[in-house]
């Protein structure tokens, strides 16, 4: 309770002289946590304005009434003209703030006040829930007026602000899923909604909004726009939540069906709440496969990842497929010689041969070769079995047929490492060395050829060197970098959020080795193999950083 009490005093604390008056008199209370999403238990419910309040006041305690928990904005309203309130928009965006500060007002025209602020930018989600990094200090004045003899706010800004307490309190991240352009497979896109009761409402309504602007031209949706959407998803005893739509679905094709039911039980299965989707237009419920009950677990052909439990390493002249307890060679592959760098599936292999100027391909049929000036970075398989060679100037295809440029106007040329999502649905890069080192991501758009989209900067403050790139799922990338916790293996979302040394629930660093390569599974649990200076590996489990039993490892991926 007294963390809930700190955040609803945080504004008190750092406003001017003559607010000794603002209300503090909102009840506070704890309750059973019903997510487990690791959110704060306690629930507030903020007072509204006070008959008499000052200017300074009502700015204080509007902003203090948008900490309410569960999520209402009618008390916030209360501070508010009317005439500005019927115009408010709260969810057209979230904007996370700190270190707020407010001054005396002072006085307008007759019957006006005015209070300056200004707060620390920590981050701004839009209405979807996609996170953008905050950047310094931002400044905002508040108009008030006598309204019926209370002062009231005329202009407050776009959407809702919240501690950065409130924050990490109540937001969790979450992907939804909309479908590639072949309509056979699901890609998420990371948000953030609010845990609670609501949750899986909020991630109906992110979904129906549409992706994000980078990938809207490259991915397809079967959800009925937000405005066919009934806005609260009822989730009953036996744990199916109960998805309504207001126009007809039956007219839907078998393979319309079944994408609109992998699209919805993907994201659902994010509300831990929720096992189970019933799907209903105006002209009842839909049948999926017979059923009007979908599991959440249902729609696995639909993966954004093939699933491969094993990594691929080099070691005395052979290629190996390894996890943490066994190896697997690939069938027609034998001995391959030095390498310094690899690639492979159960079935194929990439190997980049000392040197770095040539790459052969390796599997069933014959040997192919590909030759760089540049120097090939290190190879990716993608999921359809495509192996990506890239290098200073580009990247190229490589498939049973032909070797295919792919077009990348905007290709860096100091790109250090590259790799593709799991889902194929985007690539990303680590440019420059140094503390002029990028983390950059982009869409692979599949149109007419294949083709790299422009690549957009990851925000990742207080880290450099970044190198090996990975791709840890399809909304999270793991690499080697340089930070606060020495030189370690980082990860974080592709929208700059949730950035740490290690991987959410596995908080272990690595210990007192140098690191020179990573390589990640795609299976429904990934995990993160590093290559040390020594030919060791090491995979990152709940028991920490286990080694794996393959010696002198010169290249892994």
């Amino acid at each position: 309770m007294s963390r809930r009490l700190l955040v609803a005093v945080l504004l008190g604390m750092v406003i001017t002289a003559g607010c000794a008056g603002i209300p503090r008199t909102g009840p506070v209370h704890e309750v059973e946590g019903d997510q487990g999403l690791g959110e704060s238990t306690a629930r507030y419910i903020p007072a509204g304005p006070a008959p008499g309040g000052t200017p300074e006041q009502i700015v204080s305690g509007y902003l203090e009434a948008m900490l309410a928990y569960p999520v209402s904005y009618a008390t916030a309203s209360e501070f508010l003209t009317s005439e500005a309130a019927d115009g408010w928009r709260p969810s057209e965006r979230t904007v996370v703030y700190s270190e707020p500060r407010l001054s005396e007002s002072r006085a307008g025209t007759e019957g006006t006040a005015v209070v300056a602020s200004s707060w620390k930018s920590v981050a701004d989600l839009d209405r979807r829930g996609h996170f953008a990094a905050g950047e310094g200090r931002a400044d905002f004045e508040w108009h008030l007026i006598l309204e019926d003899g209370q002062w009231r706010i005329t202009d407050p800004p776009s959407g809702t602000l919240v501690t950065q307490r409130h924050f990490e309190d109540y937001f969790r991240p979450f992907d939804i899923y909309f479908l590639d352009g072949s309509g056979t497979r699901v890609v998420p896109d990371p948000v953030f909604r609010v845990v609670g009761d609501q949750l899986a409402t909020g991630l109906l309504t992110s979904l129906a909004q549409g992706p994000d602007d980078t990938i809207a031209a490259e991915v397809q949706s079967r959800v009925p726009g937000v405005e066919r959407t009934r806005r609260s998803v009822p989730i009953d005893s036996d744990r199916v939540a109960e998805v309504e739509f207001t126009i007809g679905l039956r007219d839907l094709s078998t393979e319309e069906r079944a994408q609109l039911g992998a699209q919805l039980a993907w994201t659902l299965s994010g509300a831990p709440r929720v096992g189970a989707v019933r799907i209903v237009g105006s002209d009842g419920a839909l049948a999926i496969g017979g059923e009007v009950r979908q599991s959440t677990s249902g729609f696995s052909d639909y993966a954004p990842a093939a699933g491969d439990p094993r990594v691929a390493v080099v070691t005395d002249g052979r290629l190996r497929r390894v996890d943490a307890d066994s190896q697997r060679a690939i069938a027609g592959v034998s001995d391959i010689g030095d390498a310094v760098a690899v690639a492979a599936t159960s079935e194929l292999g990439a190997v980049v041969d000392p040197g770095r100027t040539t790459m052969r391909i390796l599997g069933a049929g014959d040997p192919r070769t590909i030759a760089s000036e540049e120097g090939f970075l290190s190879p990716v398989i993608d999921r359809d079995g495509r192996v990506w060679a890239a290098d200073a100037a580009g990247v190229r295809l490589v498939t049973d047929d032909e070797v295919e440029d792919v077009a990348a106007p905007d290709w860096p040329p100091d790109t250090t490492s590259f790799a593709v999502s799991p889902d194929g649905a985007r690539y990303a890069v680590t440019v420059g060395t140094g503390g002029d080192a990028r983390v950059l991501v982009g869409a692979v758009v599949e149109e007419e050829g294949t083709r790299l989209g422009a690549p957009e900067p990851v925000a990742m403050a207080g880290v450099s060197q970044m190198r090996s790139i990975q791709w840890v799922t399809g909304t999270r990338l793991a690499m080697l970098a340089d930070g606060a916790a020495g030189e370690q293996v980082y990860s974080v979302r592709i929208d700059g959020s949730g950035l740490t040394p290690s991987l959410p629930g596995l908080p272990t660093l690595l210990p007192r080795i140098e690191p020179v390569a990573l390589a990640t599974s795609t299976d429904s649990d990934p995990r993160v193999y590093v290559l040390d200076e020594g030919g060791d590996v090491r995979v990152l489990t709940p028991r920490g950083w286990t080694k794996v039993p393959v010696e002198e490892v010169v290249a892994i991926g």
